[in-house]
């Protein structure tokens, strides 16, 4: 029993001794087999070699990877590139992104190492890491574009990455054959195409227009003061026109045009960059030379004036005053035209007088107000403002010219109102309403409309001329023939009630609504109105103090607004307006008509007769008593009522009588 409980720990020591000893003599070769871009090298000797890269009981040593990676461990040191920014543990542990031992089943670089160092996607590296910075069409090349082994399973002895230079011309052919330097990137940048050159700032000289299109080696030769070289070195001076460019103004060996200039070596006085055969002085060039140019001046070709090879000059020497037109110019116009131009502002030095030199066009021409009055039109706004050639049209003189006469408004303008006032000899032109210097609105008002059949008066005062004078089926506003009738404007409001028959027509010498209304207002009567003529009812006593709203509410109208006008009154029975304070006691067949107590002026004021309109007469002793004596009030409601009738009329219906039937005293 003691020897079997000791056996089982026994055999796994010795279990444990054997696997030591077969792993230290018998393989040799660790956990695995190495890569073979290790196997191959002598200091590994196939593998065999641990002590190569591992140090005894400390596991891999990073100083001895970088003992054959020098490019890498001078990273490192100097903490740049991709391994010089790793984290301080990372970079301490190369085995932590190349693991080996595995064949070359699995990749010194693994899967994984890029994201460990940061770059998570290693076809959107951008270089962050080194100097060279993706920019513009570098940033979408693929990595073996530069780097051709970056892709290779083994990895060449130089690395994948490693030894590129970061110049343009170690992998972009130099057109320039070095003349311009190597820097490429200075005027070309990577963000815009290539033969833009972005970057590139000709300040010095701004190369503009035709300028821009010269090949650079055509004014920076190599092997001149002017290469490209020698001038970042020691800029030179811009130079003059005439350094690249001949003077065909009169130079010796050129054939000379008319035109000859001082000074002519600047050649921008005249010439642009662009059009060097069209080339136009500015006019504040021009005007140095004593003729402003301007209008058709401005436009015209430099050879109509100065001529070329095939055209002799109208004009050499100092520049002519603008006055002295004839000096190229035909005279276009007869003598007595311009001898009454001239007539006011003395002789006349060429054009000048009517014509400016700054019209488009030459034909448009002026004359002042003074000298157009010579011919009979004075020139008066608005024919002040209008153009010569909006009057004298036409293809002859006598056409553009036919003398109107300043009033005759017709000659030129259309009657707007067809004849309507061609017949009247106060309105034969149209300045009788209508101002010369505006057609709209007329000066006809209020005191010349009194002059025709129908005077403005009142409100029609300040009525807009075309509310009653609308214009007709011919689109042509009326004036002869509008109607004068109210309704022909107005809408009857009383609905034809007041031309019933038997009816006035005429109030006064008034008829229509003029017979009740005046022109000031439309509301207000007349303070004739006879209520009687007009309505049948009389206004007799208090009814003549009373309001006309009072019995005449407004018309309430079938959208339930109420109007303006009067409405139709209750009726004519005192009924149809006043409470009967009776409660019907002296109903006569259906009605109570109060005229036959009370009158209309004073209601309290009586007529009533006890003797004539009761059943009993008043005695002297009756008649001293007051009426409340007999005719009690009592409470109906909410309302006293005075009872009249039905009362006694008997001694017993009032008083206590005595035995004898009399009334004790």
């Amino acid at each position: 029993m003691k020897l079997a409980r000791w056996l089982v720990p026994l055999l796994s020591l010795l279990a444990v001794l054997w696997l030591t000893w077969w792993d230290t003599t018998a393989a040799g070769t660790g956990p695995g087999p190495v890569h073979s871009a290790h196997g191959k090298l002598a200091e590994i000797a196939g593998g065999s070699r641990c002590e190569a890269c591992h140090q005894v009981g400390a596991g891999l040593d990073a100083a001895a990877c970088t003992r054959c990676h020098e490019p890498i461990g001078e990273q490192l040191r100097d903490q740049a590139g991709l391994h010089g920014k790793l984290a301080g543990d990372t970079a301490r542990h190369c085995e932590l992104c190349h693991s080996d031992h595995h064949g070359d089943e699995v990749p010194l670089i693994a899967s994984f190492a890029f994201a460990r160092a940061g770059v998570g996607d290693v076809s959107a590296y951008d270089h962050a890491h080194v100097a060279f910075t993706l920019d513009g069409a570098h940033r979408a090349l693929a990595c073996t574009k530069c780097h051709l082994q970056a892709d290779a399973p083994v990895p060449p002895a130089g690395g994948r990455y490693l030894g590129l230079l970061q110049r343009c011309t170690s992998c972009h052919d130099d057109p320039h054959r070095g003349a311009f330097g190597g820097e490429c990137a200075s005027c070309h940048g990577q963000q815009q195409p290539w033969t833009e050159v972005p970057h590139f700032v000709h300040d010095t000289f701004p190369l503009a227009e035709a300028h821009a299109k010269v090949a650079c080696s055509e004014c920076h030769a190599v092997g001149t003061p002017f290469d490209v070289v020698a001038e970042k070195a020691r800029p030179q001076q811009p130079r003059a026109c005439s350094a690249c460019h001949g003077n065909p103004h009169g130079e010796a060996d050129r054939p000379a045009t008319a035109l000859i200039l001082p000074g002519a070596a600047d050649c921008r006085r005249c010439h642009d960059a662009t059009t060097w055969d069209q080339a136009r002085p500015t006019p504040e060039r021009h005007a140095e030379y004593s003729f402003v140019l301007r209008g058709d001046h401005a436009t015209t070709d430099c050879a109509a004036c100065h001529g070329n090879a095939q055209r002799a000059p109208l004009w050499t020497g100092a520049g002519p005053r603008l006055a002295e037109c004839a000096a190229c110019h035909q005279h276009p116009h007869g003598t007595p035209l311009v001898q009454a131009a001239t007539a006011l502002v003395g002789p006349a030095n060429g054009c000048a007088d009517c014509h400016e030199d700054a019209d488009a066009d030459f034909a448009i021409g002026r004359i002042s107000p003074a000298q157009h009055a010579v011919s009979g039109f004075e020139l008066v706004s608005p024919h002040a403002d209008v153009a010569c050639a909006k009057c004298h049209l036409g293809a002859t003189p006598k056409e553009r010219f036919p003398g109107r006469a300043a009033a005759g408004c017709r000659t030129c303008h259309t009657d707007v109102h067809q004849g309507q006032f061609a017949n009247e000899a106060r309105f034969a032109q149209c300045s009788a309403c209508h101002a010369g210097a505006h057609f709209v609105p007329s000066t006809f008002g209020p005191v010349a409309h009194a002059a025709t059949r129908w005077p403005l008066t009142g409100a029609h005062e300040a009525v807009v001329c075309s509310s009653c004078h609308r214009v007709g089926k011919d689109e042509v506003r009326v004036f002869h023939g509008t109607s004068t009738r109210c309704a022909d404007c107005h809408r009857d409001v009383h609905d034809g009630a007041f031309d019933r028959a038997g009816r006035p027509q005429t109030v006064a010498g008034r008829a229509e609504c003029a017979r009740c209304h005046d022109t000031r207002a439309f509301a207000p009567v007349v303070a004739d109105f006879d209520h009687r003529l007009w309505t049948g009812y009389a206004l007799a006593g208090a009814h003549q103090r009373v309001d006309c709203h009072a019995c005449h509410p407004a018309a309430v109208g079938k959208d339930g607004k109420v109007g303006k006008r009067l409405g139709p009154a209750a009726g004519t029975g005192c009924a149809s307006c006043h409470q009967d304070p009776h409660a019907g006691q002296f109903v006569v067949s259906g009605v109570t008509d109060c005229r036959r107590c009370h009158e209309e002026t004073t209601w309290q004021e009586l007529r009533f007769d006890h003797g004539r309109d009761s059943r009993f007469a008043l005695d002297a002793t009756h008649a001293a008593l007051a009426c409340a004596s007999c005719h009690h009030g009592y409470r109906i409601g909410e309302r006293t009522l005075v009872r009249y009738k039905p009362l006694g009329v008997t001694c017993g219906d009032c008083h206590m009588l005595s035995a004898n039937g009399e009334v004790p005293r």
